[in-house]
């Protein structure tokens, strides 16, 4: 039993001492996946109602995308990818998961900024309908 496990070890690492590495079974994570991509599509498609600006809708759908694209490497690296047999594809796939997903919080970011921008302009139309465009301390006539 030993002898097969030594087999499947990388030959850089033999004779070091690895440690026990869980890897999460693929009848979990493949569904829990395709659940996740599901609503991310599911998602993607309710982002073309007109209730939602365009200027957000485009930069929440390439975030979902990236989101999407993140959860092939995500599986592999958690499922299929031993680092103590195959360490290059195990840091690959999680090295693609964190840019792709470090993009989708640079793009979750930029949102936030143009939400919060579009909320200033309405709170500030508000008050100049609500106070008649006076000010505080203005001239008195």
């Amino acid at each position: 039993m030993i002898s097969l496990l030594m087999h499947a070890v990388d030959p850089a690492l033999e004779g070091r001492e690895l440690g026990p590495w869980f890897m999460v079974p693929w009848w979990i994570s493949v569904p829990v996946a395709a659940i996740v991509g599901a609503i991310a599509v599911w998602y993607f498609i309710r982002l073309g109602r007109s209730e939602v600006p365009r200027e957000r809708r485009w930069i929440r759908r390439i975030s979902l995308l990236f989101v999407i694209a993140s959860l092939a490497p995500l599986v592999r690296g958690l499922t299929f990818a031993h680092p103590h047999e195959d360490r290059s594809a195990f840091a690959v796939a999680w090295a693609s998961v964190l840019m792709l997903v470090l993009a989708s919080l640079v793009l979750a970011v930029v949102d936030l900024m143009l939400t919060a921008r579009r909320g200033l302009h309405e709170y500030r139309e508000l008050r100049r309908e609500t106070l008649g465009g006076k000010r505080k301390g203005g001239a008195s006539g």
